[in-house]
């Protein structure tokens, strides 16, 4: 990682776009060092952990404070416990950013870090301790994973959120030999045949996803699109840009006519590049999901990667854990279920509707899928061997989030022949 103090004032910038105006941090690192998507994606995953270590020091709330004097105080704290920065280096890289970024408080910086860089880490077995405070997620959503998943794999999954998510792709001839023309390192994936991970030289790999030459795709995003059982003729996905989702059907030779369709037009344009870029041949069209153009039953297979709040992704977007609250889970439910009613629409007889979402949340999934007119079918059965999963109502699963993949719940159903 590079240690130019610029990577820390980047960070510092971000942080506080992130705090101040809701911005999305992924959006704000696309040309950022690795020091400084470490620093940002960092402090995010570790915030409360962070805050409950400073609030001590601090003579008012945390929350109280200026958003640039927030994010330098994690900053420098991050730096000193985490990734182990000496501590007067930490410290007095604190205070420089401060005195840029908010230089009355540079004071303030200096005083309260050189005393909480003394602090102790929590140790994440100390039962003593909230989960939630010691893999730094919000209580109310770890008691809701553990009612829903289990005590282990509630463990298990918020420790996966707080690593960083591995740079995986498509796996292509064409795309490796790209990357590795361009210096990366590639490994196969555990359980997706789908993707490989780059396991050296991801800032090349970055590069050459830039121009076009591969295309990056969690592995569980990657492995959603087969799960249909293999059916011919045409697919359709409603939600299909910017591609992942069928760039996968195509990648495992499925016998499927494919269409892309998605309601807005400037991720219509990105849909048919990906494709185009591909030389996969492709249909695509600007419409609305939940009102669908189209003749009825007139798919083999429907997928819908619905909008939802995105619980599955919080190592690779850690704000949103601490921007979500219970009461907002039903806000995006009612627009689930009209995408869901259309693309139900679809369906032939005999064929299938995949509905997916990266959240594990039930209103978002199983709630929005019992009330079509449709046969459940078993998902699981149709899993590759190693992937994790909790069987759901209705017949589909939760992928909980692991360091291998994003999380994800799946639901499969069919409309009976005749």
């Amino acid at each position: 990682m590079s240690g130019s103090p610029d990577a820390r004032e980047h960070a510092a910038r971000v942080l506080s776009r992130v705090d101040a105006a809701g911005a999305h941090a992924a959006r704000l690192l696309g040309d950022a060092t690795p020091m400084t998507r470490e620093l940002v994606l960092g402090v995010l995953r570790w915030q409360r952990t962070l805050d409950h270590l400073l609030a001590p020091r601090l003579r008012q709330p945390l929350a109280t404070l200026d958003p640039p004097v927030r994010v330098v105080l994690r900053l420098g704290l991050y730096e000193a416990l985490r990734l182990r920065t000496p501590a007067p280096v930490a410290v007095a890289e604190a205070v420089r950013v401060a005195k840029v970024l908010a230089p009355p408080a540079s004071g303030l910086v200096n005083a309260v870090l050189r005393r909480a860089v003394e602090s102790s880490w929590p140790p994440d077995d100390d039962e003593a301790l909230a989960l939630g405070l010691r893999f730094s997620h919000p209580d109310w959503l770890v008691e809701r994973w553990r009612a829903l998943l289990g005590d282990g794999v509630t463990r298990a999954a918020l420790a996966a959120d707080q690593l960083a998510a591995p740079l995986t792709v498509l796996a292509s001839p064409l795309s490796e030999a790209a990357l590795q023309d361009a210096g990366c390192e590639l490994a196969p994936h555990p359980w997706s045949p789908l993707v490989r991970v780059v396991t050296g030289n991801a800032a090349a790999a970055v590069r050459v996803i830039a121009a076009g030459g591969a295309y990056a795709l969690d592995a569980t995003a990657a492995l959603v699109a087969t799960l249909a059982p293999a059916v011919a003729g045409r697919a359709i996905d409603l939600a299909a840009a910017p591609g992942g989702k069928l760039l996968s059907l195509a990648g495992v030779g499925a016998a499927l006519a494919l269409v892309g369709a998605d309601r807005h037009l400037g991720r219509v344009l990105m849909l048919r590049r990906n494709l185009q870029a591909r030389h996969i041949p492709d249909v695509v069209l600007a419409m609305d999901g939940s009102r669908p153009a189209l003749r009825p039953g007139s798919f083999d297979l429907v997928i819908v990667d619905a909008p939802c709040s995105g619980t599955g992704t919080l190592r690779r977007h850690p704000e949103i854990r601490w921007r979500l609250r219970r009461s907002q889970l039903g806000e995006l439910v009612a627009a689930q279920r009209r995408l869901a009613s259309g693309a139900s629409e679809l369906v032939a007889p005999g064929g299938y509707l995949l509905y997916s979402t990266c959240s594990i949340e039930p209103e978002e999934n199983e709630q929005v899928v019992e009330a079509l007119d449709l046969e459940a079918v078993q998902v699981r059965a149709h899993l590759p061997a190693g992937v994790p999963c909790i069987e759901r109502a209705g017949g589909g699963v939760i992928i909980p989030p692991t360091a291998h993949g994003d999380g994800f719940s799946v639901h499969l159903s069919r409309r009976l022949a005749g």
